[in-house]
């Protein structure tokens, strides 16, 4: 069904918190497969954001509350003991249609290829004004993962397998953060699957090797 899916179409809903996971999840690979996609999604969660504010002020008559329970034939507020009981915080529609908690169950994962033959990713989140993005990898046995440099700090942390960057093998339960600007290949002999969060606009010009030594 992804055929018939437009980004240009859902980009809005995902700003309004409005897709189901399957959406939202396809939403966020169409931004890691074309980054470019970020300036646009971060556009409408921008214009989002100000809605609350958007609405003009309409002031309250003194009297609305008193010609509301008359036409209702009811007792006053006073008459109901509710003068003590303080008046809660208005909250935006926008701000209450938004999940305290976002959740991907391991079944609900949906795996994209990506980049190298052997390697493909889960998008879990992606921040398009910070343009990052949270996901998982794992990577087939005998992968060399494109030479890139990271624009921003790259955090992984190994769930599976190994993986070696910069001549260092790294296992389960190993945390391995580089630095801006660093450049590396990431490889695998026997396979591996890992956690990383990452900036969504990492170079992987082909000039890089030279830089890179």
């Amino acid at each position: 069904m992804n055929e018939h899916r437009c980004f240009c179409e859902l980009a809005p809903l995902y700003a309004l918190d409005l897709l189901d996971l399957e959406e939202r999840l396809w939403i966020e690979a169409q931004i890691l497969a074309c980054p470019d996609l970020a300036e646009e999604l971060a556009s409408y969660q921008a214009a989002v954001a100000v809605i609350p504010y958007s609405a003009p002020v309409v002031p309250i008559a003194a009297d609305l509350k008193s010609r509301l329970f008359d036409r209702l034939d009811a007792p006053a507020e006073s008459q109901l003991g509710l003068d003590a009981v303080p008046a809660q915080p208005e909250i935006s529609s926008v701000e209450s249609s938004a999940p305290a908690t976002i959740a991907i169950r391991s079944g609900e994962l949906e795996w994209q290829p990506y980049r190298a033959a052997g390697v493909e990713v889960a998008v879990l989140f992606i921040d398009p004004l910070n343009r990052m993005c949270s996901a998982i990898v794992k990577a087939a046995d005998g992968v060399i993962y494109p030479l890139h440099q990271h624009q921003e700090i790259e955090e992984i942390y190994m769930l599976e397998g190994e993986l070696e960057i910069a001549g260092q093998v790294y296992l389960a339960g190993d945390y391995i953060r580089s630095s801006a600007n660093s450049i590396h290949p990431p490889a695998t002999t026997k396979g591996c699957k890992f956690l990383i969060r990452a900036c969504i606009d990492d170079n992987y010009d082909e000039n890089l090797l030279a830089r890179a030594h």
